[in-house]
């Protein structure tokens, strides 16, 4: 097959990119200006993440009704009326979710516990979400932080696992998924939080006690709430860039960053692994997600809607033929249609490993280098 060498050549790709080129550009500041210069010598997104799933054809049976149409029907073709229509999208989803009337409350952090390591420091550390609900999670901060120096950080959401927040900080069980341990170790300020639905008896339960609480409310809803509210608290850190706070996740984690980088405004990029992109690929219907009253809608409501409410932020999507695969593509090419709007079109992009439910080493390197790309350590954050 084609693409059984892809990985292989993406990472020869990079490590010469970087021979060639360097680490000294200096990165644009974000707020994604299409008028914004990128570095004259980089890495080809879209030779990368797009070219190789140009020639798919979708199914006779699948559809995504077109993004740059009105509500009349007619082409949209400039970025005002996109912005018009966006609008429209937007409340949907948000009725959709659900639309409880919360006050963004004091955050009132502790540090609950603190650990010296050889490269960082790790901090457990808990603050409030909404009503008496609190997030706990760990973030880690890079020992090498020069006085006054603000880094990028990212919102490392975990996947389905018993662990929950220990997992992507090296203390879970699942060495491989400690994402949050290796983008720290590449320079990055991290925080992994722990998500509603693996707190006390699991997910029915909660999704049970949050309709009890909150009726009003999706359990993805909530998710994307508590995503913002990680913002909140990485904006209140001295430590922390707040123009470049991103996100990054696997699986379960995956669904949290497609809705935190669709609503939350302030999440400058986003990384979704094997989340299944479509309504129709994964478990979205379940309680604890979108219920079953998302399923009537479907398609006429679909993901890629949510992927152009990203736009023109970077989004990338790594697949293993499990959740995501090459189905995920049509996702992207419909979505790359608002993010060309902008002039941001290398600014969405998909990798299909084809390794299954997980992040192989090549594929990890390759969305590291892609987010170092867009907002990394490296980048020259001066004014």
């Amino acid at each position: 097959m084609l693409f059984d060498h892809v990985p292989r050549m993406i990472a020869m790709l990079i490590m010469l990119d970087a021979v060639c080129c360097g680490l000294s550009w200096r990165w644009p500041t974000i707020g994604w200006s299409s008028d914004q210069k990128q570095p004259a010598r980089s890495t080809d997104w879209v030779a990368l993440l797009q070219k190789p799933y140009e020639h798919l054809q979708s199914p006779k049976d699948f559809h995504l009704p077109p993004l740059l149409r009105d509500e009349t029907g007619r082409p949209i073709t400039s970025r005002e009326a996109w912005e018009r229509r966006r609008a429209i999208v937007e409340q949907a989803w948000l009725a959709i979710l659900g639309q409880p009337q919360l006050k963004r409350a004091d955050l009132r952090a502790q540090v609950l516990a603190t650990d010296r390591l050889p490269d960082h420091i790790r901090y457990l550390v808990q603050f409030f979400s909404e009503g008496e609900d609190t997030i706990r999670a760990y973030l880690l901060v890079p020992n090498d932080l020069k006085p006054g120096e603000r880094r990028p950080a990212v919102v490392v959401f975990h996947p389905t696992t018993k662990d929950t927040l220990r997992e992507p900080v090296g203390l879970g069980q699942r060495k491989e998924n400690a994402f949050a341990l290796f983008l720290t170790q590449r320079g990055y300020v991290t925080l992994s939080p722990e998500c509603y639905i693996l707190k006390g008896d699991g997910p029915k339960r909660q999704a049970e006690l949050l309709t009890q609480r909150v009726p009003l409310w999706t359990g993805m809803g909530k998710m994307t709430w508590d995503a913002s509210r990680c913002v909140d608290f990485l904006q209140n850190r001295p430590e922390v860039d707040g123009q470049r706070i991103v996100c990054f996740g696997h699986s379960l984690g995956a669904k949290q960053v497609l809705y935190a980088l669709a609503f939350e405004p302030r999440y400058a990029a986003g990384i979704f692994s094997e989340g299944g992109i479509g309504l129709r690929m994964s478990n979205w219907t379940d309680v604890w997600y979108l219920t079953e009253k998302i399923r009537p809608m479907i398609p006429a409501r679909e993901h890629h809607e949510l992927l152009a409410l990203c736009a023109p932020r970077p989004f990338l999507i790594l697949a293993g033929n499990s959740a995501d695969g090459d189905m995920s593509w049509f996702f992207i090419k419909e979505a790359r249609a608002v993010y060309r709007l902008y002039g941001a079109e290398e600014r969405i992009g998909l990798h299909n490993h084809r390794l299954g439910h997980r992040v192989p080493v090549e594929a990890k390197e390759l969305a590291f280098s892609w987010l170092d790309y867009w907002v990394g350590p490296q980048r020259d954050t001066a004014h």
